[in-house]
């Protein structure tokens, strides 16, 4: 019975920091969805230092050249950051998994670029690395996004509805037909980034929108973004949010609580929305949602879905490692599907002609 002993590592778009989380993984010949016992073993979060911070907020406006030494060097600071992990733990590792850091997602232009270069990241920390999950599912005619549906698909199957309340909000749907999933809305990266301006690095709990009033010309505004409007398979860029959702909503005349509680707002109907859209194809009767992601801490945002979702609606928080950390097991499940040939996308999810088996090994 091989056990499988991975690092997953996750770096979103709140620039918080970098995910690592060592996962263990045993099964019995080959994986099977639902039949693959796992657990994380430890995580832990690295905090981008403030010139970090400060420069991958300026990745897309780089020169080539710029992007390319800023890739380099975060594959560098990454791996290093690995290093340090398993060594401080006396860990042994069979393999590291890296998502890395999106600068941008054009789908329709044929590419999603992650910076944190594989090949460096293997140099220093000196273990198998694999990277770049999304191009061969672009290739293949799909969005290359979202990624968390599969880590629901393989690992969380007793659940209908899964919610990772990110950056980006997606949702995931077991159905009596298959699998599927897509992101709904910008989420945490314009409520964190309205925190800033008050120099916090999030509404911890909610507390500010709470006091906050709903300001109907700008819900109104942002609801008629034509990505709402869109059927799935679909996904978000972070630049599509900065420009469309965060810099508008940063730039509107009205105070930071009543922002951040027109933001939650939003998120929670059109969140709602597709619950609905999904709930007459649910596999089990009885309906159950796994929130997952920062986004599960923010409690008026978790109060606010549930005044919108239907009442059979059952909502479970899990534990505090699930939430912080299902991104870096997702990333660990996708190389583990990798080096056993396996499909690790799903073509109802990214609207991919095909099932693809996608990341590129570094040894």
């Amino acid at each position: 019975m091989p056990t499988h002993h991975i690092i997953g590592l996750m770096s979103g778009s709140s620039l918080d920091g970098l995910d690592i989380a060592h996962c263990q993984f045993t099964f019995d010949g080959r994986p099977q969805k639902g039949q693959i016992r796992w657990q994380i073993l430890d995580a832990e979060t690295i905090a981008y230092p403030p010139e970090w911070q400060a420069r991958l907020r300026k990745t897309t406006t780089m020169s080539p050249v710029e992007l390319l030494e800023t890739d380099a060097d975060l594959g560098r600071w990454m791996g290093n950051q690995v290093r340090t992990f398993v060594a401080q733990r006396k860990l042994k590792i069979d393999l590291v998994a890296s998502h890395g850091h999106t600068v941008f997602h054009f789908p329709e232009k044929g590419f999603s670029l992650q910076i944190g270069q594989g090949n460096h990241l293997a140099e220093k920390c000196g273990l198998p690395v694999i990277f770049d999950f999304r191009t061969a599912d672009i290739a293949a005619g799909g969005q290359g996004a979202p990624l968390a549906p599969v880590v629901d698909e393989w690992l969380l199957t007793d659940y209908d509805f899964f919610l990772n309340l990110g950056g980006i909000a997606n949702i995931a749907c077991h159905t009596r037909d298959g699998f599927v999933g897509y992101d709904i809305i910008g989420t945490n990266q314009i409520l964190d980034a309205l925190a800033g301006k008050l120099n916090l690095a999030y509404d911890s709990g909610g507390q500010l929108a709470r006091k906050g009033s709903l300001n109907p010309t700008l819900y109104n505004q942002l609801q008629k973004l034509d990505f709402l409007q869109q059927e799935p398979p679909k996904s978000l860029d972070n630049q599509w949010v900065r420009d469309n959702m965060t810099d508008p909503t940063l730039a509107f005349d009205d105070t930071i609580p009543n922002k951040m509680a027109t933001i939650v707002e939003l998120a929670a109907f059109e969140i709602a929305k597709e619950i609905n859209r999904l709930i007459p194809y649910a596999k089990h009767p009885n309906h159950q949602l796994l929130i997952t992601g920062g986004g599960a801490h923010n409690t008026y945002l978790i109060e606010r879905i549930k005044h919108f979702a239907p009442s059979n609606l059952e909502i479970i928080i899990p534990t505090p490692q699930l939430i912080n950390y299902k991104e870096s097991l997702l990333i660990a499940l996708l190389a583990l599907l990798r080096q056993y040939g396996s499909p690790n996308s799903s073509p109802l999810v990214t609207g991919a002609g095909r099932n693809t088996v996608g990341g590129v090994l570094t040894m």
